[in-house]
């Protein structure tokens, strides 16, 4: 018999201001949190209905932890010093393998610098937002933290999977 899993890999792609990838890394992701059970539990018991996903980034370096409610240092939405813009979360449709008994889909999103500055991002997590709560559900360190330079554009994309 084969064992259930459920897995989690991060892309991130670093575009310049010409829309050439200039970076990109694929790693697995270690840091399901205690939200994502919270989440689940909620939205399979009724009593909450999960909307508005959101993934975000941040520059802290404190490693993830099951408790965590939220990244050490998100960093904020905007053209300021030190921000980004955030684009919108999208999500592809799950394709189903039924000769290996896997399926999966991807979640994503666009962190634009406009911020005339560089912006330094070392760690990336997802919110599953499900009243009455927000739920941290992924909460990733990258390897090695990536400096965007003005007018280049981040994408993150967290691929789920899961097999039997």
């Amino acid at each position: 018999m084969r064992k259930v899993n459920i897995d989690a890999y991060l892309t991130v792609i670093v575009r310049d201001k010409n829309g050439k990838v200039v970076y990109r890394r694929r790693y697995k992701s270690r840091s399901f949190v205690e939200g994502f059970l919270n989440a689940l539990v909620g939205s399979f018991s009724g009593s909450c209905s999960i909307y508005s996903p959101n993934l975000v980034v941040g520059s802290g370096t404190t490693p993830p932890q099951i408790t965590d409610t939220g990244l050490t240092n998100q960093i904020g939405n905007g053209t300021g010093p030190g921000q980004l813009q955030y684009g919108n979360d999208s999500f592809t449709t799950p394709v189903i393998n039924t000769n290996t008994n896997t399926a999966s889909f991807s979640w994503s999103k666009t962190f634009n610098n406009g911020s005339g500055g560089n912006v330094t991002v070392s760690e990336v997590g997802a919110y599953a937002i499900c009243p009455p709560g927000n739920y941290l559900i992924l909460h990733d360190l990258l390897p090695s933290p990536i400096t965007l330079a003005p007018n280049q554009v981040l994408t993150v994309v967290y691929t789920i999977t899961i097999s039997t």
